[in-house]
């Protein structure tokens, strides 16, 4: 997380005394996420931060480290790669002009680039309560989504229907927003007019289902180095002394499946993959 932190400081407050004009144009939204990878354990939360840039009606959520790495890959075609965790990398882009709402990941063992077009309808029941969050005077809404019962505040003062991740379509920015399990909370930390005009967003991959989604997650569970055997490499790690040595396969593999099972904890709860 070290090498995120540093955002925070090339963020500029803006949440009071601006006219809420200035946010009806393009934007960047940092979100703080915090969220549980396994709650079954009672294990301690986790946090990550992303970031919403609006452009135009165009949308891009991310990670802060992805929003760098994207911006790499547009202007030297080398990137920083990508988040191994699945379940908070959390890439989605919104197109309004389509209107077009894609989930994207990058397959763990192939590192092939895919996309699920979401069209869930979000059915908002806004209410009349309301509260200041982050010095913003916020009003409350709920939805269903994914197998799961969220809890929205937004601002009406800040003109856009936009939110973390696949969240939008209310009358105002989504300030905060967080599931009845209390898994995950996103919640607004600062928000900035956006200058680039520009979303540095890495296009291409292939369409997939959210069966094919679960299947290439299961199959990377069952043989996290199915790839590597394909290519006749060996898994190797440093020794210690400068040089390499063995990997105890049976081991890795091991340690692997105990780590995706311990972060089993998919946004969409409706789809989570039971690996066996």
């Amino acid at each position: 997380m070290r090498n995120r932190i540093f955002l925070f400081q090339v963020f500029i407050v803006i949440f009071s005394g601006l006219p809420s004009y200035v946010f009806s144009q393009n934007m960047s939204v940092l979100y703080e996420l915090t969220y549980k990878p396994d709650p079954a354990s009672g294990t301690q939360a986790e946090n990550q931060n992303y970031v919403l840039d609006i452009v135009s009606r165009k949308s891009v959520f991310r990670t802060d480290f992805r929003k760098q790495s994207d911006s790499m890959i547009l202007k030297t075609g080398l990137g920083t790669g990508y988040n191994s965790n699945i379940n908070t990398e959390l890439y989605f882009t919104k197109d309004l002009n389509g209107p077009s709402y894609r989930k994207y990941f990058v397959s763990p063992l192939s590192r092939d680039r895919f996309f699920i077009d979401i069209t869930d309808e979000l059915k908002w029941d806004i209410l009349p309560e309301t509260a200041i969050i982050e010095n913003i005077k916020c009003q409350k809404a709920e939805f269903e989504y994914g197998g799961r019962h969220w809890i929205a505040w937004f601002s009406g003062d800040i003109a856009t229907s936009e939110g973390p991740y696949y969240f939008h379509g209310l009358p105002g920015l989504i300030i905060q927003i967080e599931d009845d399990h209390h898994d995950f909370l996103f919640r607004v930390i600062q928000i900035k007019k956006n200058t680039e005009n520009s979303l540095y967003e890495t296009k291409g991959g292939n369409m997939i289902t959210w069966e094919q989604y679960k299947k290439l997650l299961q199959d990377y569970f069952s043989d996290p180095l199915s790839s590597v055997k394909a290519k006749g490499m060996n898994v190797m790690t440093d020794d210690g002394n400068g040089g390499y040595k063995p990997v105890d396969t049976r081991d890795y593999i091991k340690k692997i499946q105990e780590r995706i099972e311990k972060s089993n904890n998919p946004v969409e709860l409706n789809q989570k993959v039971e690996y066996k």
